[in-house]
């Protein structure tokens, strides 16, 4: 849940990029403003141009948008308060970024090969350094950081077979660089990283499972507020293979594949039998609140797209509340012991 939450933030603030009319892809380009380097992914084919860039310094996306009129494109970066004015040059553009300050600068863009791509160019230079070894639950793991974000990871060093084992090392190298590339997708406000924690919460290892949690909690320039949220990844430990919610948990008849037919399943069957399920086990914790208290854990709809991850007492479920309730996310004791789960 936490990297749909962090993803449609960072959707909303790319506004050059996101648009109700299909758009043309966007250019990648490299260049200089002054005499620092930047990657520029632009969207320049459309009456609102947009997209975002970065300093191969920092390596801080910052998102801009603004018009084109008459072979000109002007744009703006919310964040940084610096203004662009960039023309056809060539197969690339050229033009003068003005900054907040008022300081001119000269531009200048030439295009990469259409096989490159922006995260690709972020990530060049980043790499993952070994970062210590221990053993959970009989399971050697050996760690691995990326220093210029602390982004901190384990892989599987033994215990499992060997297919499941490469299958699931695969995994968490995928989302130890999508934290990586969310990182330097949240700028602060003043510069610097906007994201200020971001952390292994959980690590669960039994000879049938692979299961670990991310928390989160960022506050991105231009966005309205703070947010936080966390993200569970579930494995079988014998094939690799992924888990799903609905795999271990199921009501009804069995879930849609349709996408708009299983959201909808989500909140017509699932969440209702998701809630009976918890008020069932935790009785205490589920009773309607009070006056004063706004964490209502028996309203379904907090229940339709859960948290979710394994733990060593079975299956963790965390309710998620709208913003206005969210210090009521992901209640500690929601959890659904291994005897009331389906077999994967």
């Amino acid at each position: 849940m936490r990297c749909a939450v962090f993803a449609a933030l960072v959707l909303g603030l790319s506004a050059g990029l996101v648009a109700a009319q299909p758009r043309a892809k966007a250019a990648l380009l490299v260049g200089t403003v002054g005499a620092s380097p930047i990657v520029m992914e632009l969207q320049a084919d459309a009456t609102e141009p947009g997209g975002r860039y970065f300093y191969r310094r920092t390596r801080y996306d910052i998102n801009f948008s603004g018009e084109a009129k008459s072979g000109v494109i002007s744009l703006d970066a919310y964040a940084t308060g610096d203004e662009f004015v960039l023309r056809s040059a060539g197969a690339g553009y050229a033009g003068e970024m003005t900054t907040k300050a008022g300081r001119r600068l000269p531009v200048s863009l030439h295009p990469l090969p259409a096989s490159d791509s922006y995260v690709a160019e972020r990530r060049a230079g980043l790499a993952l350094a070994a970062a210590g070894a221990d053993t959970v639950s009989g399971h050697r793991l050996n760690w691995f950081v990326v220093a210029q974000t602390g982004t901190r990871l384990f892989r599987i060093a033994s215990g499992y077979p060997p297919a499941a084992t490469t299958a699931i090392n695969a995994a968490l190298e995928k989302a130890q660089w999508q934290e990586v590339d969310d990182y330097f997708a949240c700028p602060g406000e003043g510069g610097g990283p906007g994201m200020e924690e971001s952390r292994i919460s959980s690590v669960y290892l039994s000879d049938d499972f692979v299961s670990w949690a991310w928390s989160s909690s960022w506050s991105c320039a231009g966005a309205a507020h703070p947010d936080f949220g966390t993200e569970g990844h579930s494995f079988s430990a014998r094939t690799g293979r992924e888990l799903t919610l609905d795999g271990l948990l199921s009501f009804g008849k069995a879930p849609p594949t349709d996408t708009d037919a299983w959201r909808d399943y989500r909140s017509s069957v699932f969440a209702p039998g998701l809630l009976a399920k918890v008020k069932a086990l935790h009785p205490k914790e589920m009773a309607p609140p009070g006056p004063d208290d706004g964490c209502d854990y028996s309203d379904p709809g907090v229940w339709d797209f859960p948290t979710w991850y394994l733990t060593a007492k079975g299956l963790y479920v965390g309710a998620v509340f709208a913003r206005v309730a969210r210090n009521c996310d992901n209640p500690e004791w929601a959890v659904i012991p291994w005897s009331a789960l389906k077999k994967p």
